[in-house]
């Protein structure tokens, strides 16, 4: 009965030192990710496709600092960007021909974030929340506008997920961040925006987009692989 005692108490003291062994702090690790970008209306950028990589390092097993890099391949919104194109002369036989086209284009967005991090430590699942700042790059495509174009401002970081440990090396992760563009210039986004004619004569006859606005949100949701060289949490 005592040597059963004793071998229990063994087991758990080893459980215990295991179980502390997978928060070890001074660790990095890294994450990549993929998931989707969805970006407010007033934005006028459709749902796109997003890879990203994630670099972070934890002071302590509660709080880490890192590093974030995502990219999306994506396309404005097609009806925010309206053109009137006029052929012919009405002073000539045939008269005068207008048609209207909507303009859209793809689009290629790197966000580049520095963060941190605050993590409940666990045996198995750890959630977390970070934020950071960064700048954003929207990068138009040069053929359409005839010319290079893109927007590069100031971006804030916000967000959250949980991550689920595989072993003491390696584990899932799910988050949900959101993006904050600044001094978001949405007219940059017509390959039309420096024709003569861009009025409407029949609104009522095409649907507006919204109001544009200098501060858009971008949410972000992906899963992810993490890995930490040599073990820890």
């Amino acid at each position: 009965m005592k040597r059963a005692f004793v071998t229990a108490a063994l087991l758990a003291l080893t459980a215990a030192n295991t179980a502390e062994a997978q928060l070890v702090a001074k660790k990095f690790s890294v994450t990549t990710r993929l998931g989707t970008r969805t970006s407010e209306r007033a934005a006028s950028l459709d749902p796109a496709a997003m890879v990203g990589l994630d670099t972070e390092y934890a002071l302590n097993k509660w709080f880490g600092v890192g590093t974030s890099i995502d990219v999306a391949r994506g396309n404005t919104t097609n009806e925010d960007f309206l053109v009137r194109l006029r052929y012919g002369q009405a002073a000539s036989a045939g008269g005068d021909s207008i048609f209207y086209q909507f303009l859209g284009q793809a689009t290629n967005t790197i966000n580049i974030n520095t963060f941190a991090t605050v993590r409940y430590p666990s045996k198995r699942i750890s959630p977390f929340l970070l934020g950071g700042v960064g700048t954003y790059a929207l990068i138009l495509d040069p053929q359409l506008n005839g010319r290079s174009t893109k927007i590069n401002e100031l971006n804030y970081l916000a967000g959250g997920g949980v991550w689920f440990r595989l072993n003491d090396k390696s584990g899932i992760q799910f988050d949900v961040r959101n993006v904050i563009f600044q001094d978001y210039n949405r007219e940059l986004l017509n390959p039309a925006r420096e024709r003569a004619e861009q009025n409407v004569p029949f609104p009522e006859d095409f649907k507006r987009p919204p109001a544009a606005k200098s501060t858009v949100a971008n949410l972000t949701y992906t899963l992810g692989f993490r890995y930490i060289p040599g073990g820890g949490n």
